[in-house]
Order: C-alpha cells, then structure tokens, then sequence
C-alpha cells in the first residue's frame, strides 16, 4: 500500500520514530496499537463506572484478601 503524506509530515515521523529507537513503520505499527489499547482501556474505565454505579462493587481489602487466599 503507498500513502501519500507531507514531507513534513514525514520528517516529523522519521524523528518521532528514531527518537524511540524504532524505524518508520515500526512507529506507525505502535502509534495504532497505542490507540486500540486506549480504546479498550475507556471501555474497561467505562465498565467499571457502569458496574459501581449499579451497586456492584466490594471493598479493595475484601477482594484483594480473597485474592491473596485463592494464589496462596
């Protein structure tokens, strides 16, 4: 596939991704999976909410407590 992009556009990218030790499309690769892990993590904050909200919660200590009984 060929995109058309600025050469600035394109110089911005090429030090963006040599300032992280990556070439161009290694970056690219990264800025998208930077996205979809955002994507999920406002749908879990979101659930979280939706859950606590709905009076489905326990304490921290509680959960964590049976937590460390269940792994020992």
């Amino acid at each position: 596939m060929t995109l058309n992009i600025s050469q600035e556009t394109m110089a911005k990218a090429v030090a963006n991704a040599r300032a992280q030790g990556l070439d161009v499309d290694g970056y690219l690769r990264r800025l998208m999976t930077y996205d979809e892990e955002q994507r999920d993590s406002a749908a879990a904050v979101e659930e979280g909410i939706q859950e606590a909200e709905a009076g489905r919660v326990r304490p921290a200590r509680e959960a964590l407590a049976q937590l460390g009984v269940k792994l020992g």
